[in-house]
């Protein structure tokens, strides 16, 4: 949920809930990031998260932004953070890395970091795995035991949180489920499309690549999808209207050109057609069927958790 759609109103809203609220920074700039964090700490004074895209971060020095204002945790991924860890504990800051395989997992608690976030190929948006969570998550635990192991990818109720549960999580990351509340960033028209979609509605692929190449990703399956597939699946520079802008949304105070295969999704007050942007979507959008808020969310799972808990 990066590039802002995890906002500092949403990691907000569920760490006032008793969750982990975490920033979606990836692809922002340093100032900005920035912005956020303060404005979040204005909004809980409960721990937090913010994560960081490796291959989005170029020269901006997000990193060090974060170890300024002291964040509790910063997650790492798509890369190896372990340049980094040494002097995000000397100022107290966590560490932890969303991972797609238990090889991934080993190499992060080696390095020293704090949790590891293993990610399956249910997920949505990028995605490292190529494997299920519930073949991963098992693996990984076994791998880097005692280093606490997060589940991702797939999971959106109780019935998955207790499951990961039994497999050897301490606790699950929610992305599809959070970008259906109130307080994400996503534009409106997009929240529905995702309640009104199934499991079989996504689509893994490397297709939205433009501003980040080779890197796979879980999205719904829209016009894009099909006239690019209707034309035989070209490669990258003969796609039907590659580099074309087909919407416009504000980012960090500027009106951002989306451009058709663009890594950037629709956010609030985007302008154009859902039909041409890249709509990151988790299997679990089956799981999905209304939008509201965060602090909701995370009631109804821990209530319908513990009643499964105590049924047994």
């Amino acid at each position: 949920m990066g590039g802002g759609l995890a906002g500092s109103e949403l990691a907000a809203a569920v760490s006032n809930a008793g969750g982990l609220g975490v920033l979606g920074m990836g692809g922002l700039p340093a100032q900005v990031i920035r912005e956020e964090i303060r404005r979040l700490r204005s909004l809980t004074s409960n721990p937090f998260g913010v994560n960081l895209i490796m291959p989005l971060m170029g020269e901006e020095p997000q990193v060090e932004c974060c170890l300024e204002e002291r964040v509790p945790l910063i997650i790492f991924f798509w890369g190896d953070p372990s340049s980094y860890i040494e002097n995000a504990h000397s100022v107290g800051t966590k560490v932890a890395v969303q991972a797609g395989s238990a090889e991934e997992a080993k190499a992060a608690a080696a390095a020293g970091v704090d949790a590891v976030i293993i990610q399956g190929v249910e997920a949505g948006g990028h995605v490292r795995s190529t494997t299920a969570l519930s073949i991963l998550l098992p693996a990984a635990v076994d791998a880097i035991r005692p280093v606490p192991v997060i589940a991702a990818g797939g999971i959106a109720d109780a019935r998955g949180l207790v499951a990961a549960l039994d497999l050897g999580a301490q606790a699950v990351s929610l992305g599809t489920r959070f970008l259906c509340s109130a307080e994400s960033r996503a534009a409106p028209a997009y929240k529905e499309r995702i309640v009104g979609a199934r499991a079989e509605d996504t689509y893994y692929t490397k297709l939205f690549d433009l501003e980040w190449p080779d890197a796979a990703h879980r999205v719904l399956r829209n016009k894009v999808v099909e006239e690019w597939e209707a034309a035989g699946s070209p490669p990258t520079g003969q796609r039907p209207g590659e580099g074309q802008v087909v919407g416009t949304m504000p980012v960090a105070g500027q009106t951002y050109e989306l451009k058709r295969y663009g890594v950037f999704m629709p956010m609030e007050g985007f302008q154009g057609d859902l039909e041409e942007q890249v709509l990151y979507c988790g299997q679990s959008c089956t799981l999905v069927n209304d939008i509201k808020p965060a602090a909701e969310i995370i009631r109804d799972i821990v209530k319908d958790a513990e009643a499964q808990l105590v049924g047994r």
